[in-house]
């Protein structure tokens, strides 16, 4: 009995082997990039909050607790490249196995995550970069506004 035990962990140790992503199923963190530049969606599945504090520029954040209930948002890409990542590639292998039985063909995971894609020096949004565009921003507005009344006060003058 102990001989058919071993036997059963075995074969479902191959199988669960089987069903995840393979090797060619993971692409580095430049390949990644690059990709992402043609248009290939790039999916982030931290949590909401590790994603305010920094993600990758026009990245999708859908964490990976709500993946499954969350797929209709991604419908779109049911036949187009989906290219997953986490935070250091623990999840993206679970998150790739929901989105292969949700029908999605073209899923792949970036290895290492976004910790391997602070490593390389790729684009990140921090927090405080998005507060500092929203402040640069908001001056160029400012300065739009300024320059609209002066040009006002231009007319006025003029028509005096």
């Amino acid at each position: 009995m102990a001989g058919m035990n071993k036997y059963i962990v075995a074969l479902a140790a191959l199988v669960l082997i089987g069903c995840g992503p393979k090797e060619d199923q993971f692409i580095d963190t430049k390949a990644a990039s690059e990709r992402q530049a043609k248009g290939e969606l790039l999916l982030d599945i931290r949590e909401a909050d590790d994603y305010k504090e920094f993600h990758i520029p026009s990245s999708t954040n859908i964490p990976f607790g709500h993946l499954t209930r969350r797929l209709a948002e991604l419908d779109a890409y049911k036949g187009k490249p989906i290219i997953v990542i986490d935070h250091s590639g623990l999840r993206s292998p679970r998150a790739w196995e929901q989105l292969k039985k949700a029908g999605f063909t073209q899923v792949t995971i970036v290895n290492g995550g976004i910790a391997e894609w602070k490593k390389a020096g790729l684009p990140l949004d921090t927090l405080g970069m998005q507060l500092e565009t929203e402040r640069l921003q908001k001056e160029r507005q400012q300065q739009e506004i300024d320059q609209l009344e002066w040009e006002l006060e231009q007319l006025k003058k003029q028509e005096q």
